[in-house]
């Protein structure tokens, strides 16, 4: 066996031998030794251009490969960000949920010490009316606490709620 081309056949990664090729030539051609050369030559080029193109093809084959293993990971990727986003928005819902939430309503024993305690303070102090903010003031809660008791106050036969006459939006309690 005698090797043509050492360069290409290392690139190859097998032997290039003209041994094969001589044999076909010798069966499709038997005597005439220029043509045997020649067909000889085009055989080993053909074989060179197939070994080429396989070379590419296993390039294109392990560049798909690749590429299909990033598209696997990003599909990872992109499962996890949903379901991050999912869960964060579920978060977001609860957070809404409570914000939207009517407040728990006042226990009867509280609203009823409250009202008594608005009653003697206000008794004691000698006040006919007060805003919904100098009641808060008197028995020691915020205003919104005071603007919740109001239904209460309303229905209490102590007090009476009327509308300023000096402002726009302001009621007062008013002690009877």
């Amino acid at each position: 066996m005698r090797f043509e081309d050492q360069p290409l056949a290392d690139a190859r990664g097998q032997p290039t031998t003209t041994g094969n090729v001589d044999l076909l030539a010798d069966k499709l051609f038997d005597g005439d030794p220029g043509i045997r050369h020649l067909l000889t030559e085009v055989l080993q080029r053909q074989q060179d251009e197939i070994h080429r193109l396989q070379c590419i093809s296993q390039q294109r084959q392990r560049e798909i490969q690749r590429q299909e293993d990033e598209i696997h990971k990003l599909r990872g990727e992109l499962a996890a960000f949903r379901e991050e986003v999912a869960l964060e928005r579920a978060y977001d819902r609860q957070r809404l949920a409570r914000l939207e939430a009517p407040t728990p309503p006042l226990r009867e024993e509280t609203a009823a010490a409250h009202l008594d305690l608005l009653a003697s303070e206000m008794r004691r102090l000698g006040h006919k009316q007060v805003t919904t903010k100098d009641a808060a003031r008197l028995i020691g809660v915020g205003k919104r606490h005071v603007n919740r008791l109001e239904p209460l106050l309303a229905a209490d036969h102590r007090f009476q709620i009327i509308k300023d006459p000096n402002h726009k939006q302001r009621h007062l309690i008013r002690f009877v």
